[in-house]
């Protein structure tokens, strides 16, 4: 189990430092570069934000002031967007890169139906 939270963790340090570095270079070179570039970079930026959420609050537990049911949404807007960038971009991204994302659509998908599951007919949370 520990290993596995230092996992995230390190994953998270991960996301944060390319975040910040992508977030800079996108700041000190914005006059130049090809804008379909920058927009790519824009979109992984987003999928980054979206990632650095999602292990910050599975790192915690769960976030207490978020209700379920809006856990439940916020990772299906994340499913779909990391679908949608994949759709866009898998021409031009690495092939790693690739599989990484497929892998974290499927781990997505089980989160979706876990969560799913706890959440009875009602739309009342079930433990």
């Amino acid at each position: 189990m520990c290993d596995k939270k230092e996992r995230k963790v390190d994953n998270l340090i991960n996301l944060v430092e390319n975040h910040t570095r992508t977030e800079r270079h996108l700041e000190q070179y914005s006059d130049i570069g090809d804008p379909k570039f920058k927009e790519m970079a824009r979109e992984k930026q987003t999928v980054r934000e979206d990632q650095i959420e999602t292990l910050k609050n599975q790192i915690l537990n769960e976030n207490p002031s978020q209700t379920p049911e809006e856990q439940l949404e916020n990772v299906k807007e994340a499913h779909a967007r990391t679908k949608g960038y994949l759709g866009n971009n898998f021409r031009e991204m690495p092939e790693d890169q690739i599989r990484n994302m497929a892998e974290k659509q499927v781990n997505q998908a089980k989160q979706i139906n876990q969560l799913e599951q706890k959440i009875d007919e009602s739309g009342k949370y079930r433990l």
